[in-house]
């Protein structure tokens, strides 16, 4: 006999997974990527420890930056000249001022900032979540970075360069001080979160970290998991289906699995299907929590669902899929995952 959930379990499920979004990143279009140097590693981690990025040229002070537009040629040509002047005729007075305008004019919050650290071994991958502000620098204090004028951002992710996409190594390049990198926002999407909403398409990125062959038979074996997740949104009422999702595959060095539908749904459940699958249930251990994710909402249909459309050499080739392709659970997917449990266990406890 076939589990009929009623209407207000209907609700309830569609509500739980729009909510899950609620808890991850969500980046507009309309932003753009830029690489900031830190003097070859030299203020690298004070940017990241403090969350900041700064350029130099003191001198110049911000107030008499904001007076400017940066399409009065007039004022950029008279600007080029104090530059040349207050630092005795620099070999590039033009270079210096376009910088100084891109720092304190172009980034804006919500922008991503790329900091590679020394030797651009490591990298930092942040959001600027304020504007541009003049500090004084004071020699007496813990401070290295003697650049005054600063724009505060949030750290989002550090990681090694060579875990970067093989194409968006070619952003490194670049040695200007502050340069655009528009051209590689999806790698560093991609590099910087796994689960996250840019404009109206959700993402889901499963990072492949193997050196070996990939069977194809992995591959279907994924599939098997999407067409389960597609009956389980069809008997639910729920809209999603495999067809409205592109996946893109990029297999060079470890390479990853890159999932787009401007249905959240469905990839909301494709996340928590591969969740159950690697957890072998929906018990986790997180930090020093304990958590039993299927004691509640959707986790609970789903992982019923789940356990009663799979049978175990199912359940064991997906697994071994998985586990050939070692893909984790997407880290930002179970992070929202967590944070809605709680909000769910509160709310039960003022019940």
């Amino acid at each position: 006999m076939e589990y009929a959930p009623d209407v207000w379990t209907f609700f309830l499920m569609k509500n739980d997974i729009e909510r899950i979004n609620d808890y991850i990143i969500n980046i507009s279009n309309d932003i753009h990527y830029w690489m900031v140097r830190t003097m070859g590693g030299e203020y690298y981690h004070e940017f990241v420890e403090k969350e900041f990025i700064a350029i130099g040229y003191n001198e110049i002070k911000l107030d008499e930056l904001n007076r400017i537009n940066p399409d009065d040629h007039v004022a950029i040509y008279q600007l080029r000249n104090r530059i040349a002047d207050i630092y005795q005729d620099p070999k590039r007075p033009g270079h210096i001022v376009s910088q100084l305008i891109r720092f304190c004019k172009h980034i804006h919050i919500g922008d991503v900032i790329v900091l590679p650290g020394p030797s651009s071994y490591e990298v930092s991958l942040c959001r600027v979540k304020g504007e541009v502000y003049e500090g004084k620098y004071l020699e007496d204090t813990n401070s290295e970075c003697p650049f005054e004028k600063r724009i505060p951002i949030k750290v989002i992710r550090t990681t090694p360069r060579l875990t970067l996409s093989p194409k968006a190594q070619f952003m490194f390049n670049s040695r200007h001080p502050i340069s655009n990198i528009d051209d590689y926002a999806t790698y560093i999407d991609n590099s910087m979160m796994d689960y996250y909403e840019k404009g109206d398409e959700t993402h889901v990125v499963l990072k492949i970290d193997t050196d070996e062959e990939v069977s194809a038979s992995s591959f279907f074996d994924f599939y098997s998991l999407m067409s389960i997740t597609e009956n389980f949104c069809k008997e639910n009422n729920i809209t999603g289906t495999a067809r409205e999702t592109a996946m893109k595959v990029q297999m060079e060095s470890k390479g990853l699995l890159h999932f787009i539908s401007s249905n959240k749904h469905y990839l909301a459940l494709l996340a928590l299907g591969i969740l159950f699958i690697n957890g072998g249930g929906l018990k986790i251990h997180y930090g020093d929590l304990d958590i039993d994710l299927s004691t509640q909402g959707i986790f609970k249909s789903y992982s019923e669902y789940l356990d009663r459309k799979m049978d175990r050499e199912m359940k064991e080739s997906i697994k071994n899929s998985l586990d050939s392709l070692q893909i984790k659970t997407p880290k930002d997917f179970l992070k929202a995952s967590i944070e809605l449990y709680k909000v769910q266990s509160s709310k039960r406890k003022e019940y």
